[in-house]
């Protein structure tokens, strides 16, 4: 997969040990949500569970909680951070 990533998001992945291996992952088994003008991959625990069946991180407790805020309409990678809480926000609003 091809994926374009923002200058803020390589800052913020360089900031925040996030490799492109782990926006694959999270694009490729992450839950999608579209929320605010936004297109969100969450990789939380069922996301996980999707994930180890395939493949298996060495540390796959530092994978839970990756989020990638993408733009809607090319799927640009914006920024990418982790919480693991970050679901119930986007879903609350």
């Amino acid at each position: 997969m091809n994926v374009t990533i923002s200058n803020h998001a390589l800052k913020r992945m360089q900031q925040r040990s996030i490799d492109e291996l782990m926006i694959e992952a999270a694009r490729c088994f992450g839950e999608k949500i579209y929320a605010k003008n936004s297109l969100y991959f969450f990789l939380g625990k069922r996301a996980m569970k999707r994930l180890l069946k395939v493949f298996r991180p060495q540390n796959p407790e530092k994978w839970e909680g990756l989020t990638v805020v993408c733009d809607p309409k090319n799927e640009k990678v914006l920024t990418v951070f982790k919480n693991k809480n970050w679901l119930k926000k986007i879903r609350s609003k």
